[in-house]
C-alpha cells in the first residue's frame, strides 16, 4: 500500500500483519509502488571471515550482500589455498550464515549454492585470525 504523494509504503499479509514498512530516501521525486519478485547476483564475490577460539575450533562465516539465490553455503578448510575441501555445508539462515567447526585448517573459503545445489560464487581464500 502507497500513501498517496506521501514516501512512505507497507506491506500487509492477507490478515492484515505488517509484512514489510518502509519509506523512500528523501526527494527521492516519486510517489508510486510497485511490488514484484526481484533476483540478483552481484558481481561481487560472497566473503569468508574465519575466526579462531581455539586451536582446533574455528567460527566460519558467508555472506553475500544482494544475492537472491543463495539456498545453501558450503564450508572449505585446508593448509592452503590450493588444497581447500569441503568440510560442512549449512542452509543459508539470514544475512550472515555461521558454522562452528573443529578444525586446525589455517585457511578457509565458503561456496554459494542455489536451490539445485548448484555453485553460483565462491569466496576467496581467508586466514584464520
Amino acid at each position: 500500500m502507497g500513501f498517496g504523494s506521501e514516501p512512505f509504503f507497507t506491506e500487509f499479509s492477507s490478515r492484515g500483519k505488517v509484512l514489510l514498512d518502509a519509506s523512500l530516501p528523501q526527494d527521492d521525486g516519486t510517489y508510486r509502488t510497485y511490488r514484484f519478485p526481484w533476483s540478483a547476483t552481484p558481481r561481487t564475490k560472497p566473503l569468508a571471515v574465519a575466526s579462531r577460539s581455539g586451536p582446533s575450533s574455528v567460527s566460519v562465516y558467508a555472506s553475500w550482500n544482494g544475492a537472491t539465490k543463495v539456498a545453501k553455503w558450503q564450508f572449505l578448510a585446508g593448509p592452503s589455498a590450493g588444497s581447500l575441501s569441503r568440510v560442512a555445508t549449512a542452509r543459508k539462515r539470514s544475512f550472515e550464515t555461521r558454522v562452528d567447526l573443529q578444525s586446525s585448517a589455517t585457511v578457509f573459503a565458503v561456496r554459494a549454492l542455489d536451490s539445485k545445489g548448484h555453485v553460483i560464487g565462491r569466496s576467496a581464500a581467508v586466514p584464520a585470525s
